[in-house]
């Protein structure tokens, strides 16, 4: 995917991974977290609404952007320690986060691994446990992009949006399918097997920022259900349920920064 804009890079080594982050704007500071197959881009219409009012940093999961792929099995802790590495390296003593898809997994590890350090948590599109439909799913991603990338594209297009995404996109959408192959994460294939077997529902109860779940009512590939169990699962959490599939920051970008926008605002 194409970037946002010229945010300073910046990286910090934590065990065998130069962890590679982008760092822009000034105020609160905001860790926003990535999915799968992408990088700091997944956000690339949603950053600029954002930068003006709040301190954006994005870590890059390994794999992804700048950020070294190791020919290992990844690890939700160690996602969870590289984010936390960026704060420290930050000065970041406390800070909100946020995450889509993968990303969301780790957010909502984060909170639970540092409690008071985290002002606020956002899930996007997350879940707690993977399910067996989810397990078949993520199988099929991975062997569509072993065989063509584009043809992952094309399929991520035509089941992570809406009807109403495809009519609004028209004609660019062939032109993002040949951008989205080419942009794929290098380590798509070590991300994919870890959202294969992920399960954290033991940690949510550990969960105290005020948290934010928004979940997309057309999500084909991390169901409704998942966000509405996170909510339920997570105290005092308040659930935003968007007509949207599993592309939110890219179906409904001015929704989701204003989202974020307020929930950050409700908790400096």
């Amino acid at each position: 995917m194409l970037g946002y804009g010229p945010a300073p890079m910046g990286n910090v080594q934590h065990g065998d991974a130069s962890v590679a982050f982008g760092d822009d704007g000034s105020g609160e500071p905001l860790v926003l977290l990535h999915g799968t197959t992408s990088s700091r881009d997944s956000f690339q219409l949603v950053t600029p609404a954002l930068v003006g009012h709040l301190r954006i940093v994005c870590p890059e999961m390994p794999g992804s952007g700048q950020t070294f792929a190791p020919d290992r099995h990844l690890e939700i802790d160690e996602l969870v320690a590289q984010t936390v590495a960026v704060a420290d390296h930050l000065g970041l003593e406390r800070f909100h986060v946020g995450g889509w898809s993968l990303g969301a997994v780790v957010a909502a590890a984060v909170a639970a691994a540092v409690g008071p350090r985290v002002k606020s948590l956002t899930i996007i599109n997350g879940w707690a446990t993977t399910d067996a439909r989810m397990r078949f799913t993520f199988d099929l991603w991975a062997r569509l992009i072993e065989t063509d990338p584009s043809l992952f594209a094309r399929y991520a297009f035509a089941d992570g949006m809406t009807l109403a995404g495809h009519e609004a996109m028209g004609a660019m959408l062939e032109a993002l399918v040949g951008v989205t192959a080419d942009g794929l994460a290098p380590g798509s294939l070590r991300q994919i097997e870890l959202d294969g077997r992920v399960d954290i529902a033991d940690r949510l109860a550990a969960i105290v920022a005020p948290t934010l779940v928004i979940g997309g009512i057309e999500d084909r590939w991390v169901d409704i259900a998942h966000s509405r169990q996170l909510a339920s699962s997570i105290t005092g959490a308040r659930l935003v349920e968007l007509a949207c599939g599993h592309l939110i920051p890219t179906e409904q970008a001015a929704e989701l920064a204003e989202l974020l926008l307020a929930h950050v605002d409700s908790h400096r």
